[in-house]
């Protein structure tokens, strides 16, 4: 596996930038931008889902002059997951976290020496940053002697294997912003120390977990303030000879919901809609930076969600309002159903595409062999496992070999999609426990074209059991070998250790139930 670039020897550095202008020759890279939403359902774009009853203008804006994805996914309905497979190229399954997300004092899910987006880009000569929620965890240091709770982190001593570990020269952000500390990080150092204990305040949806922090942060202010670090950051770069790749990971609109000032009241549906429109004000306000300083023709700009909408955000009132952010998909974050893995993606650079609505099936995880193929930069066996490039479709010069693909629900059920078909390798939802539900079948199987919204389970219609059988085997073999993309034999982080993995290997999912 290549390491981190730290270790790259100077002749390797020179080959790899020679190799790294692609489709390019010597003019200039495009510089490359991802903003990605925190629990945005595909439905809340106005765009994408004509009956929105959300302004989203600028994102609007971004659909009619760029590429429209309408069956674009997460890897994961969850968020942790979902990074995880955006930097890494790979699934998250893979990794040995199967299930839920990390807390504030997790361990880091990117192993030591593996390559992230951020190291490819890199490796191309190009300038990092990450600026918002990072979820992906770190290794905190702790005060001599004390007990490893976040009062006792010495925040005088540096972080270690954060994004400055994973291929950013530059990072600025949290690594969750639901619970301390309360305070932002620079590169791998706290911004501030902290100077302040947060109470416990609001509940439910308002909910701020008491901790130690910094006095000036405030739940309302963080979002507007890492939107300006962003814009910040574009200054900073305005005269730079290195093109820059920038994710920009937002942190709504998550829970707890607090809108600006600005844009309290201003969805009329609530403070949902409200965080909506002051997201699309912030992708408005970064392509008008663009165009100050004169990188609007050489940025690709891509907004996606990390999963769809929580279900649990006053969704009974927002429906009564006519709005539905699964659009017409059934459930929400965490579900194996659509609405909780297929996300809003839309890609625009300069003006160069117009209005392309555009039906593959894409995958964030794609990401990664994407701007590979961009710039002429090849991939090791043991790197980007499961990404497809859809490069061909952003030139023009055909489509994505991208056939299939796997997303987990919130507690790490399979979901195996093709164009037509998918297969739910759990009863119920798969957000919980319910792996097994008395009285259901333990699977479920749709036929994506009839019954987009998942309604009507054929699990045990015989037309389809050689087809689900051949599904399961699919997913088996990509358990197998460690990949789905081409290439020699990879290995998953742990082996096949977990029950589900087991239960598919052992055939228990090819149709002899």
């Amino acid at each position: 596996m290549r390491k981190n670039n730290l270790f790259i020897t100077s002749s390797c550095l020179l080959g790899a930038l020679a190799s790294c202008y692609g489709a390019f020759g010597k003019n200039p890279r495009p510089n490359v931008i991802l903003i990605l939403a925190d629990d945005m359902g595909i439905g809340d774009i106005r765009g994408l889902n004509p009956d929105s009853q959300i302004e989203t203008p600028r994102l609007d804006e971004m659909c009619n002059r760029g590429i429209a994805f309408t069956d674009a996914h997460a890897s994961s309905a969850l968020s942790t997951p979902s990074r995880y497979s955006i930097l890494t190229g790979r699934y998250n399954w893979r990794s040995t976290k199967k299930g839920g997300v990390l807390g504030v004092m997790s361990p880091p899910m990117i192993a030591t020496g593996r390559n992230t987006i951020a190291d490819m880009f890199r490796a191309c000569g190009y300038t990092t940053a990450a600026i918002g929620k990072w979820h992906l965890g770190w290794d905190w240091t702790y005060k001599e002697g004390k007990a490893k709770t976040v009062d006792n982190i010495d925040f005088t001593k540096r972080v270690a294997n954060g994004p400055t570990d994973r291929g950013f020269d530059y990072f600025y952000g949290l690594t969750s912003p639901s619970g301390p500390p309360h305070l932002y990080m620079v590169n791998d150092m706290a911004e501030k120390q902290p100077n302040t204990r947060f109470e416990d305040s609001g509940g439910g949806l308002y909910r701020i977990k008491g901790g130690i922090g910094h006095s000036d942060w405030s739940a309302g202010g963080m979002q507007p303030h890492l939107a300006d670090k962003m814009l910040d950051y574009l200054d900073d770069n305005k005269n730079s000879d290195k093109p820059f790749f920038l994710y920009m990971a937002l942190t709504a609109p998550h829970i707890p919901l607090f809108p600006s000032k600005e844009f309290k009241g201003k969805s009329r549906i609530g403070d949902y809609g409200d965080l909506v429109m002051m997201i699309d004000d912030i992708v408005g306000r970064v392509n008008r930076k663009l165009k100050e300083i004169g990188k609007y023709d050489d940025t690709i700009v891509m907004f996606a969600a990390d999963n769809g909408c929580a279900g649990y955000i006053n969704m009974d009132k927002i429906n009564r309002k006519g709005h539905y952010p699964s659009y017409i998909y059934r459930g929400y974050k965490s579900h194996g159903w659509e609405g909780g893995h297929r996300i809003p993606f839309i890609l625009s650079w300069g003006d160069r595409y117009g209005h392309v609505i555009d039906n593959s099936l894409v995958s964030l995880t794609d990401l990664y062999a994407t701007f590979a193929d961009m710039l002429g930069y090849r991939t090791a066996d043991d790197e980007a496992e499961d990404s497809f490039s859809f490069w061909p479709i952003l030139d023009g010069s055909g489509s994505s070999a991208r056939t299939d693909l796997i997303a987990t629900s919130g507690a790490g059920y399979f979901t195996y999609r093709t164009p037509q078909y998918k297969l739910i390798f759990n009863a119920g939802n798969g957000s919980g426990d319910e792996y097994r539900i008395d009285g259901q079948p333990p699977l479920q199987f749709y036929d994506m074209v009839s019954d987009p919204e998942e309604k009507v389970n054929r699990i045990d219609d015989p037309e389809y059991a050689g087809r689900i059988r051949e599904m399961a085997a699919r997913v088996k073999k990509y358990i197998e070998d460690g990949r789905s993309t081409p290439g020699a034999k990879a290995a998953n982080d742990d082996g096949n250790s977990w029950k589900q993995i087991t239960d598919i290997m052992s055939g228990l999912y090819a149709g002899n139930r």
